[in-house]
């Protein structure tokens, strides 16, 4: 909802609130915010291959080379390999579709008290 208004930093700092790393990173390379995307995903030591990959995907779309120096300062030490990324992605959607499902129990045995 707050991604609708426009309220990106407040989206983000939601997801990150309830532990959604991977949403929040997700968010910024959606919203082409790849420094943020980028400085999120190294602070938390994750995805740092899935900002890379989204952001090479990004510039050969358009016929262009990286020259951002913290992007190509990362992609010398991190390999891109999408099937790794995709899997990691899905790991990570199926922990958070877990989660929401064990909040939603708790929730509805705690209304039944």
């Amino acid at each position: 909802m707050l991604m609708f208004s426009g309220q990106v930093q407040e989206a983000e700092a939601t997801l990150l609130q309830a532990g959604l790393i991977y949403q929040a990173i997700q968010v910024n390379i959606d919203l082409f915010n790849w420094e943020r995307a980028l400085e999120m995903a190294v602070k938390h030591k994750t995805h740092v291959d899935t900002v890379l990959a989204y952001r090479q995907r990004f510039l050969q779309k358009f016929g262009r080379k990286e020259t951002n120096k913290r992007f190509l300062q990362y992609a010398e030490g991190v390999e891109v390999d999408w099937e790794k990324i995709q899997a990691k992605i899905e790991m990570e959607l199926s922990k958070e579709r877990e989660r929401a499902a064990n909040a939603s129990v708790r929730s509805s045995v705690a209304s039944r008290r």
